[in-house]
């Protein structure tokens, strides 16, 4: 499985952006096995918000999205996400959005669907998080 960061959900609203083009493909292309995070839906409106957007503007983007993501290839966020997501923002300094969607990757076993290289990264320590994990929480 693979799951979709918010930069290609922001790249694909951005014709000028240099991932546009691989944005259209990936966002047309969510199915069963390449998901949306949960996080990232959050994120996107978050910063829409933060940057001035309107309701209007807002609103026709998430028209635009339902159109395009059906509820059923959202991958939701679950406590044990959040409970990883929080060690893994103590652990290695992820902001909140990107220490979920890592956390969502390591427990499902599934490919990140980003550029950001702190996500690409935390994921590649797979087997040495879950250890970790799962220690912190042997002690606690």
């Amino acid at each position: 499985m693979e799951i979709v960061d918010t930069i290609y959900l922001m790249a694909f609203l951005r014709p000028n952006d240099p991932l546009h083009d691989d944005a259209v493909k990936i966002v047309e292309s969510v199915n069963s096995e390449r998901r949306v995070s949960q996080a990232s839906l959050l994120e996107l409106d978050l910063l829409m918000k933060s940057r001035g957007f309107s309701w209007e503007e807002r609103f026709k983007t998430w028209v635009l999205l339902e159109g395009l993501i059906a509820s059923e290839y959202v991958e939701a966020i679950y406590p044990s996400d959040l409970a990883l997501a929080t060690f893994i923002e103590h652990k290695y300094g992820l902001d909140y959005f990107d220490a979920i969607v890592s956390a969502q990757c390591i427990l499902r076993d599934a490919r990140p669907l980003t550029t950001d290289r702190e996500i690409l990264y935390v994921v590649s320590r797979l087997p040495e998080i879950i250890n970790e994990y799962r220690s912190f929480k042997s002690f606690m």
